[in-house]
C-alpha cells in the first residue's frame, strides 16, 4: 500500500455504516433514548455494558455524553471524593491533531457532576502546546488544574522493569499516573508518519519519560520503526491500564500526523471504552485500516492487551442528530 492510498480521506458515513455487524446495536437518538426504546437500563443485568460504544454526530458535546452514557455513564468510574488524572493529546492547533478540546471539557464537567474532589491533566510538555490548543483554556475554566511533570526531577518518576518486554526491559513513567482514583486517557485518532495510526496504545507515551520516547524512534524508517512500535506495546504492558478511555474521532489528520498540516476527515465519532486494543482497532478503520494491519495494535494484542477482533467486540452505536 503506498502513502497516497494509505492516507486516502476515508467516507466518513459510508464508514460508520459499513462496519456494523450482527453484534452492533444502532439507535437513533440519545443514550437515553436506547434505555427508553428498549425498557432497559444501561448496566443492568439483561443488558450487558459493552465492550465499545460509539457515538456519531455533529455536536462534541453530544456525542460526548452518549458514549459514556452507553457504557454505564460517569458514576459507573467516578464517585464522590474521587480524583481523577486525564491524559489528552496536544499536539498543535492545525485541524485533527490534538484531543478535541471541547471534548475534555465534558469529560472534566462530568466527572465533577459525578462527584470527583479533584480533575487534573497531566503532561510533561511544554505548556505552549496546551494554549494553542486551547485544551488548557477550557479545562483550566472547567476547574480542572494542569499538573506538570519535571523531565528533570527523579522523584516524579517510577522506573518500570518489563519482564514481558521484547524491545524494552525498562521504561520511566511518572508517578503522577498512579496518584489519583480514576485514570481517564483522552486520545485523538489521528495518522502518524511512522505508525500509519495513533491512538489510545501511543498516547502513553505520553505519560513515559522524553528521554526515553526519543530513544524509542530514532527515525521513522525500517527497523527502527518496528522497533518504536513494540516498544509502544510493550511499554503499554506496565503502565496503569486506563479506567475509562474516551477518544476523540471527530474531526482527525488523515495524513502527514502527528503534527500537521494535512489531509483531514469528518468522521464526527466519539468512542468509550477500556479496552485500549479494541479502541484502537476501531480507531484504525477510521483511517481506512484494519487493526491487523498496524504493528503496534497487532503486537499489542499479541501480548494479551486487548480483542483486536472487532468481530468479538459488543459495540454499541448510537447515531445523534
Amino acid at each position: 500500500m503506498n502513502r497516497r492510498d494509505r492516507n486516502r480521506d476515508p467516507r466518513p458515513t459510508k464508514s460508520f455504516r459499513s462496519t456494523l455487524t450482527r453484534r452492533d446495536f444502532v439507535v437513533t437518538g440519545t443514550a437515553a433514548g436506547v434505555a427508553a426504546a428498549t425498557g432497559l437500563r444501561f448496566g443492568a443485568a439483561a443488558s450487558p455494558v459493552p465492550n465499545l460504544a460509539v457515538a456519531h454526530g455533529p455536536d462534541v458535546v453530544h456525542n460526548t455524553t452518549s458514549a459514556i452514557e452507553a457504557i454505564g455513564g460517569m458514576g459507573s468510574f467516578v464517585r464522590k471524593g474521587h480524583v481523577v488524572n486525564i491524559l489528552p493529546n496536544a499536539q498543535g492547533t492545525h485541524p485533527g491533531t490534538s484531543t478535541d478540546p471541547a471534548l475534555v471539557r465534558t469529560v472534566v464537567d462530568l466527572c465533577k457532576k459525578a462527584g470527583a474532589s479533584e480533575v487534573r491533566w497531566l503532561t510533561w510538555i511544554s505548556g505552549k502546546y496546551w494554549d494553542r490548543s486551547a485544551i488548557g483554556t477550557l479545562s483550566g475554566d472547567s476547574g480542572a488544574e494542569m499538573v506538570k511533570i519535571d523531565a528533570e526531577d527523579p522523584a516524579q518518576w517510577r522506573t518500570l522493569s518489563i519482564p514481558a518486554g521484547v524491545a524494552l526491559t525498562e521504561v520511566r513513567v511518572f508517578k503522577a499516573l498512579w496518584e489519583c482514583d480514576v485514570f481517564i486517557s483522552m486520545p485523538i485518532f489521528k495518522d502518524h508518519i511512522g505508525s500509519r495510526f495513533t491512538g489510545s496504545l501511543k498516547n502513553y507515551m505520553g505519560a513515559s519519560h522524553p528521554t526515553d520516547n526519543r530513544a524509542f524512534h530514532p527515525t521513522f524508517e525500517g527497523e527502527d520503526l518496528i522497533h518504536m512500535e513494540q516498544c509502544i506495546a510493550d511499554l503499554n504492558t506496565v503502565v496503569r491500564r486506563p479506567d475509562l478511555i474516551v477518544a476523540d474521532g471527530m474531526t482527525i489528520l488523515t495524513s502527514k500526523g502527528p503534527f500537521g498540516p494535512g489531509d483531514i476527515a469528518s468522521p464526527q465519532q466519539v468512542v468509550a471504552g477500556t479496552d485500549r486494543v479494541a479502541l484502537d482497532a476501531y480507531g484504525a478503520t477510521l483511517l481506512g485500516l484494519k487493526g491487523t494491519e498496524v504493528n503496534m495494535i497487532r503486537k499489542s494484542a499479541d501480548h494479551g492487551l486487548g480483542e483486536i477482533d472487532l468481530g468479538a467486540v459488543e459495540i454499541h452505536r448510537i447515531a445523534n442528530a
